[in-house]
C-alpha cells in the first residue's frame, strides 16, 4: 500500500506529467529510454501510407500531425488521463534523395534496393514532430517541427550489401538503415542532429521536457535528472559535424 501524507491543510502535489511515445519506433524508444523518463508506447490507429504528397517533407508533417489528431479525437481509447496532464509526441521520418522519398522498405529486397540508392551519395533524413500537451482531455499547447540532417554513405560492392541486408532487419527502420544498429562504417559522415537519425531530435524534444520540468538539472529535488555518461570510442565511427 503506497501512502502519500502531507502536513495538515496541504495539498498533494500533482503527478508527473504522463508522456506517451505515439509510434512504433524502436528507435525512438530507445532514445526516450536513454533519458531515464517514465513513458509509456501507444500505436494509433492511422495508416500513415494513405497520407501522400509531391513534396517529402509536406508528407511528413502531414502524417505526424494526423497521429496527433488521432489521439486528440479519441483521448479515452488512448488512455488520456480526464484531469491530470499528459504529453503526446507523434513523429515521422524518412530519407531523401533528391526528389523521392524512403520510408520503411517492405521486405529484405525492397532494403536492399533502397540501400543501393542512397549508398555512396548523401541524403536528407528528415523527421516532422508534433509533440501535443494535453490537460484532461483538452490539447492545451502544441510544438511542431521538422529537423533535416544530411548522412553520407559508403559505396558497398553486391557481396557486402547482401551481407549487411542477410544480418540486420533493416525493414523495421526509415530508409532501410539505423544509426544505433547499422555497422558503423555503412555511415561515413552526419552533418547536422544525430538522434534526428534516429528517428527524435533532441534538440526539438529537451527544450520541451526541461519547459515542463519533465526533466530537471542535477541537484534539483524533484522530477528526472538527466547524467551525462562517458563517451565510449567507436572504431570506425562516421564523422559528425553539428549544424
Amino acid at each position: 500500500m503506497n501512502l502519500h501524507l502531507t502536513r495538515s491543510g496541504e495539498p498533494l502535489p500533482p503527478p508527473p506529467i504522463d508522456v506517451v511515445l505515439a509510434s512504433q519506433s524502436v528507435g525512438r524508444k530507445m532514445l526516450l529510454e536513454k533519458l531515464g523518463i517514465r513513458f509509456r508506447v501507444a500505436h494509433t490507429r492511422v495508416n500513415e501510407e494513405t497520407i501522400t504528397h509531391a513534396d517529402p517533407t509536406i508528407m511528413l508533417k502531414k502524417r505526424a500531425a494526423a497521429k496527433a489528431d488521432e489521439v486528440m479525437r479519441h483521448p479515452r481509447v488512448y488512455t488520456i488521463s480526464e484531469e491530470f496532464k499528459t504529453l503526446v509526441i507523434t513523429a515521422d521520418s524518412m530519407a531523401i534523395l533528391g526528389k523521392k522519398a524512403f520510408g520503411k522498405a517492405v521486405d529484405r529486397s525492397d532494403a536492399r534496393e533502397i540501400l543501393k540508392a542512397l549508398m555512396d551519395k548523401t541524403h536528407a533524413f528528415t523527421t516532422a514532430v508534433v509533440v501535443t500537451l494535453f490537460v484532461g482531455h483538452s490539447p492545451k499547447q502544441k510544438w511542431e517541427k521538422t529537423v533535416t540532417t544530411k548522412v553520407t554513405m559508403k559505396k558497398l560492392n553486391s557481396a557486402e550489401l547482401d551481407s549487411y541486408v542477410g544480418r540486420y532487419d533493416f525493414t523495421r527502420f526509415a530508409a532501410g538503415y539505423a544509426l544505433n544498429e547499422t555497422p558503423w562504417d555503412l555511415v561515413t559522415k552526419i552533418d547536422g542532429s544525430y538522434t534526428n537519425v534516429i528517428g527524435l531530435p533532441f534538440e526539438v524534444i529537451l527544450p520541451i521536457f526541461r519547459k515542463l520540468e519533465i526533466i530537471k538539472p542535477p541537484g534539483e529535488p524533484t522530477g528526472y535528472v538527466m547524467t551525462p555518461h562517458p563517451a565510449t570510442p567507436v572504431k570506425n565511427a562516421p564523422v559528425i559535424k553539428k549544424n
